[in-house]
This record gives structure tokens, sequence and C-alpha cells, in this order.
């Protein structure tokens, strides 16, 4: 399973057509036409995956309900909800009868702890998403700095003498060093990180993955009570 999504989320969209079949019969689900997938502070802890078909993304702000974007095939969201306790912030329904692969929250977090690929495809996602749609629907929150730092330091560990954690997060999440110092020093706090002299000295990488795994280093009673962005 790991390996079939690990293809579906790294190969060019012309090149996993046999994937997605496969895709389909593990985890597939059909939703008719304006059926919604989930809807704006539904609770549950799975992502999803395009395979065909439509969904369009909107949420509802005080009496006024906004389109916020449409996503079609190999497009994937809710990540958000498989990696943190969190509500989710916007609806999506599907605009036509789709095929979507429903990956539980365990499956995600095992993709991302056995392939450094995924992982640091990911990273540069998250990154792109912030970049995307920061600026609509406010600031990035505390638990996704976390979770970016988190896989920053599982692709970069060791880092090399020259290279700034800071620098590169604060490029990554589009935040201030000042803000990313406070996330380093809360991973310091979980044991996630060792500092000495200033410098960051350790990483544990088993300690980051528990805490992930047990939804502490994301879980909603520890981040900023603020929208996050439209990938839920």
């Amino acid at each position: 399973n790991l390996i079939l999504l690990e293809r579906a989320f790294l190969r060019p969209r012309k090149q996993i057509m046999k994937v997605e079949e496969r895709l389909f019969r593990k985890f597939g689900h059909m939703y008719p036409k304006d059926t919604y997938v989930f809807r704006q502070g539904d609770t549950g802890e799975e992502m999803y995956y395009v395979l065909m078909g439509n969904v369009r993304v909107e949420k509802i702000s005080g009496q006024i309900k906004k389109a916020l974007a449409e996503m079609g095939p190999g497009e994937y969201f809710g990540e958000m909800a498989a990696l943190i306790e969190a509500p989710r912030t916007a609806s999506v329904q599907a605009t036509e009868d789709s095929n979507i692969a429903v990956i539980d929250g365990d499956t995600f977090r095992n993709l991302l702890r056995e392939s450094g690929d995924v992982s640091l495809f990911m990273l540069k996602e998250f990154s792109n998403r912030i970049r995307e749609t920061g600026n609509a629907l406010g600031e990035l929150t505390q638990s996704w700095m976390r979770l970016i730092a988190v896989i920053y330091f599982l692709m970069k560990w060791p880092l090399p003498d020259n290279q700034d954690p800071l620098d590169e997060l604060a490029r990554y999440t589009r935040k201030e060093p000042v803000e990313i110092q406070q996330v380093i020093w809360d991973l310091r706090d979980e044991g996630v990180i060792a500092i000495n002299g200033g410098n960051i000295s350790g990483f544990n990488k088993e300690r980051a993955w528990a805490l992930l795994d047990e939804q502490v280093l994301f879980s909603e009673r520890r981040a900023e009570k603020r929208e996050i962005n439209i990938h839920l």
C-alpha cells in the first residue's frame, strides 16, 4: 500500500493510470455529484486523493459561502486532518461523479515515515501551498510550522556546519526567524532536538515520530486558534 501511494504522489500524471486503478481497489470511494466529502467543522483524520472527477472547496464565513478552489484527478486535500487533531476548516463537495481514494491518518503518517522522497515532496508542497494561499485565508498556524520543521529535520539531518535552519525554515514557511526560533524551542522542550551553545546539536527521529503518532506535536489544543489554509 505504501509503495502504491508513493508512486501516486511522485509520478507524473500521465504515468500513473495503472496506479490509480489499484488505488481505487484499495482505497477508493464513489462520491455522486453534489455529495459532500466532508463539511466544515466535521472531525476526521483522513486525507483524500482525487482519482476521477472534480471537487469544489468552499468555506462559510459569517453569512457568506465562498468557493476557494476546485480539484481534479491527481490532486489531494485534507492532509491537515491526517496530521493534527483539528476540525475541517472548509467543506468539499463533488461537482460531478467522482472516484476518490480515502487514506487514513495512520497510513499517511507511515508513508511520511518510510518514504524520504514523499517527505521531501510534502515539504515542498506545504511551502508552495502556504505561498499560494496564505494571503487569502490568514496566517500559518503553529501546527503547520511544527509540521514543516519536523519534516525539514527528518530530511536534512545531520545538518551541514554552514546550514542555518532558521533561515531555511523562514523561507519555507514565509515566517520571521524569531517565529521559527519559538518553534525550535518548542521542539527542544518536547525532546525532538537538542541545543548546545546556541546551536542545534541533536535530533531524535524516534521522538519526532512518536509525537506525530500520538498527535501531540500537532494537536489542536497546542495550536493557535486561527484559521488554516484551504487545504484543511
